[in-house]
């Protein structure tokens, strides 16, 4: 027996373990990674890497956050003893756009402050992370793995309610705290972040430079697209955060990334630190079978549909495209991940490949007596993924249909006064609300309006409802969608040109005027309001309970699918799932084979950039006079030693989304390039590390300096920077 019990241990830790450079790994625990890491040519201790002792190269790192929700959306460096700092292109690229114009497209043009007076406030927050702390100890206590769901869902959530309050005020508020699950609930660990408030973007290549090669180039490889932009931190005069003042000086950091123009081979180590939004490592195998075959492709359908709306329009008119900008690269960027995901999912057969490990799994617990505290994950998982496949399209075409249809959105947001109608007539207590709703709600509208075209929207709403109509099980639709639909035959553009013509929530002065006097009886009257109110209804009322079950026998699940896992392999340090906290990857630069006879080189170079070229065309155009620096190798310092100018890179990084405009570190400590994509084979890499095939594609720091210096002629911020030559 115990010969057996080895033998499947073996089996189930290999196919979840950690493969070669796999791993997004906490601060906390790169200390027992320092020898592995310096055996593949880091030069640095871990206590170089994270201290809060003293200045590390976490100090250097940012979490670009939502300014509103803090909410991180991407990952940026300090380059500079001036706050100087560089993130992706795509990352600064809502903050471009909303500084854009028709008469001063930065977007377009590209954008270069000349001092530090012309530098343009931009609308997003960084974090520096401070320290990380284990409280598993403050929330999970006593509280066992196995314990009562709902009794243990309320103990964890007022213990962690207690320990932030507690953690916030003996920092006297200086910091952020987040306290994050770890390891699916079996571990908890507490951020504290340093929140600056006065962004402002530096500068910005032009779109057909920071954006060369669009979509058709997007996730693959090889890659010639400089995706950056450069913003700086500013503070109060004591160096710490504050709201925009004039008065304002540029942060004075902790650390920052010197730069290294010495280049990389084949085999150098390469390390990326930064903050990767989500991964699903550990994936049940009905799981992979519901995103592979229900949930990728019903996102896919709608993202698409969307997509060819909106290039019908933007294509064709140059303020179009600058209005939905934003709104088109964030859709495309996930419909096209997605759409790869479908494939990868089933050509990497993960679903067998998983079937396989749980099997084995079921075989240990069973040799180890531990039916008592894990078979019911089993039983769990099977209830959740057969309701998924039921029930989970609802949720696909709410947040990718319904919250993609800007007018459904903006009804959205007005289904809080619902609830203080539903006693009857107001008090006065109660109209006091409603007035505050109504100014919140005005107070949004020029945001909310910002990217709304009217001919965009009206076949976007079209296409939304009727994918909700043909695609989800009537039983399940709310009645108010299939008689609308049925009013109209199937209709759906003229529904839509009716509807448009009777709501308020497609008019910017109609609801200004709502706002002033706010109208229960014209609210619920409003055609837009009743679709949007009554999927709103169902997912929160009838499907709430459904919902609800499903979330909480899936985090029970995957909480003792972990606990297993790691009491199986006593003693091996697991890495966990992605969640949006700082994380250190390291690996090499490497080539890699794409498919039967195809090997790809690790870099590229700026002769591929006039090899794409194609004059006037939306993705592959780029400005003449980078064309003509390049033809005529003018590349001063940036060139290797053969006179080639690196455009991108790849690396056995293991990172995604989230990691967006992430330092790539070279062994001395050093920025070599900045992260920005993964590769097509190895799209589906959120579900599974493949080694063979998965590469992190970078830009070259060399390639963002000579843009900077040669092209642009803002070569003047170069002397910010500690260059190493």
């Amino acid at each position: 027996m115990k010969k057996i019990t080895v033998l499947i241990l073996f089996i189930v830790s290999t196919i979840f373990s950690l493969k070669a450079d796999e791993g997004m790994w906490p601060l906390t625990l790169i200390k027992q990674l320092e020898n592995e890491m310096q055996a593949k040519g880091l030069k640095l201790t871990a206590e170089d890497i994270y201290s809060i002792n003293k200045s590390c190269l976490k100090d250097a790192v940012l979490r670009l956050m939502n300014k509103t929700t803090n909410r991180m959306f991407c990952t940026g460096e300090i380059i500079s003893n001036e706050g100087l700092f560089l993130t992706n292109h795509h990352c600064g690229y809502g903050s471009i756009q909303e500084l854009s114009t028709p008469q001063d497209n930065i977007l377009k043009n590209g954008f270069w402050a000349k001092n530090k007076a012309e530098e343009r406030l931009a609308k997003f927050n960084v974090g520096i992370l401070v320290k990380v702390e284990d409280v598993t100890d403050l929330v999970i206590g006593t509280i066992k793995v196995n314990d009562d769901e709902f009794t243990r869902i309320a103990a964890i959530n007022e213990r962690l309610t207690k320990a932030k309050e507690q953690l916030v005020s003996r920092e006297e508020n200086k910091y952020m705290v987040d306290i994050i699950a770890f390891y699916n609930g079996n571990k908890y660990l507490a951020m504290f972040y340093e929140v600056f408030k006065d962004i402002r973007l530096v500068g910005t290549p032009p779109e057909n430079i920071g954006k060369f090669g669009g979509e058709t180039d997007n996730w693959t490889w090889p890659r010639h697209t400089c995706d950056f932009s450069m913003f700086r931190i500013y503070t109060d005069k004591n160096n710490k955060p504050a709201d925009f003042s004039n008065s304002n000086v540029p942060y004075t950091p902790k650390h920052f990334f010197p730069i290294s123009l010495k280049g990389y081979k084949p085999g150098d180590f390469a390390m990326i630190m930064g903050y990767p939004g989500r991964t699903s490592r550990y994936t049940y195998s009905e799981g992979i079978n519901y995103y592979a075959n229900i949930d990728r492709p019903s996102r896919v359908k709608v993202r698409r549909a969307i997509l060819d709306v909106y290039e019908e329009s933007m294509f064709a008119d140059p303020n179009i495209k600058l209005m939905y900008a934003d709104k088109y690269a964030g859709l495309s960027n996930y419909w096209k991940k997605f759409k790869g995901e479908v494939d990868g999912l089933k050509k990497l057969k993960l679903y067998d490949r998983r079937k396989e490990a749980e099997k084995n799994m079921k075989e240990w617990i069973k040799a180890n007596q531990k039916e008592e505290i894990y078979n019911e994950m089993f039983v769990l998982y099977d209830d959740v993924f057969a309701k998924l496949n039921k029930y989970g399209i609802y949720q696909s075409y709410y947040s990718d249909g319904v919250l993609n249809s800007q007018p459904l959105s903006i009804a959205l947001s007005y289904t809080a006064f619902e609830k203080h109608y539903k006693n009857g007539k107001p008090d006065e207590e109660t109209k006091k609300k409603i007035d505050e709703l109504a100014a919140q709600n005005a107070k949004a509208l020029p945001d909310l309006f910002h990217e709304f075209y009217t001919p965009i929207e009206k076949k976007v709403f079209a296409k939304v409802i009727q994918y909700l109509y043909e695609d989800i099980n009537h039983s399940l639709l709310p009645a108010e969608i299939v008689k609308i639909v049925e009013k109209y035959d199937k209709d759906y553009n003229k529904m839509a040109e009716t509807i448009f013509k009777k709501s308020m929530f497609v008019n910017r002065e109609k609801l200004e005027k709502f706002n002033l006097s706010p109208d229960y009886k014209k609210l619920k009257k409003d055609p837009i309001y009743i679709i949007a109110y009554a999927y709103y209804n169902k997912m929160n009322s009838e499907m709430k309970p459904i919902f609800d079950e499903i979330n909480n026998k899936l985090n029970r699940a995957n909480r003792l699918f972990q606990s297993a896992l790691m009491e199986m392999n006593a003693g091996k340090v697991y890495n966990p799932d992605a969640n949006a906290t700082m994380r250190l990857t390291y690996g090499t630069v490497e080539q890699y084979q794409a498919r039967d006879a195809v090997v790809y080189k690790e870099y590229t170079s700026a002769n591929g950039v006039v090899e794409k070229y194609t004059p006037g065309d939306i993705e592959f155009d780029a400005p003449q006079k980078l064309i003509d620096l390049m033809q005529k190798k003018d590349f001063g310092q940036y060139a290797d030693a053969q006179g080639n100018l690196h455009t991108c890179f790849l690396t056995t990084n293991d990172i995604t989304g989230g990691n967006s405009g992430s330092p790539v570190i070279n062994g001395n400590g050093e920025l070599i390039g900045t992260a920005f994509d993964g590769n097509w084979e190895a799209i589906s890499s959120d579900f599974a590390f493949e080694p063979d095939l998965q590469r992190t594609i970078s830009l070259d720091i060399r390639y963002t300096l000579f843009i900077l210096d040669k092209y642009a002629g803002a070569g003047y911020l170069l002397n910010e920077m500690k260059i190493i030559k």
